[in-house]
């Protein structure tokens, strides 16, 4: 009795660990986690990446906002050594705002990358990778971000003048009379 009563404990305790084990680790990094450098003429390039990643399933969420509308493009690549060695990472998905990262994949070095991303002003942004590590992997991604370009005042000023000397002088033109007779 006290053996079956075990047993059945002990197979409760299993199934509880079973149910209440999580997929994969969700983890979230912020700007302060990616190497960021500004442009001039308002251009951002990133580099961002981890190391070390253990074991099994995990999801990185990297989130930001950005001043300005514009595009962004980016890539994510692993290395290895051994195809599926304890330091090889496979890339399962990758989302950048919602738009799915192509490549090479399911191969000893992975790389995906996306083009032309609409970055909206204000909004959060998201960059997410769901990928299984053997132990040891590691991953790396860059990308770069354009502003859309907006007219400064003094070319709207003159655009606004441009419209109005046109406008003058179609105004302006003698008007020919043709009578017949």
């Amino acid at each position: 009795m006290v053996m079956k009563s075990f047993a059945l404990a002990l197979a409760v305790a299993a199934s509880v660990t079973v149910v209440s084990a999580p997929a994969h680790a969700q983890t979230y990094f912020g700007p302060a986690d990616m190497n960021i450098a500004f442009g001039p003429d308002g251009s951002i390039s990133a580099s961002f990446g981890q190391s070390g990643i253990v074991a099994g399933m995990f999801q990185h969420i990297y989130q930001f906002t950005l001043p300005q509308n514009g595009t962004a493009s980016g890539s994510i690549t692993t290395s290895a050594v051994t195809f599926q060695g304890v330091d090889d990472l496979d890339l399962l998905s990758v989302f950048f705002n919602g738009v799915q990262l192509t490549g090479i994949t399911e191969s000893l070095n992975e790389v995906v990358f996306a083009n032309a991303v609409p970055i909206f002003a204000g909004q959060l942004n998201e960059i997410v990778i769901n990928g299984e590590s053997r132990g040891n992997g590691s991953y790396g991604g860059q990308g770069v971000f354009v502003p859309t370009a907006v007219p400064e005042p003094a070319a709207w000023g003159m655009l606004i003048a441009g419209f109005a000397f046109a406008g003058f002088a179609t105004r302006r033109r003698p008007t020919v009379r043709v009578r017949y007779s």
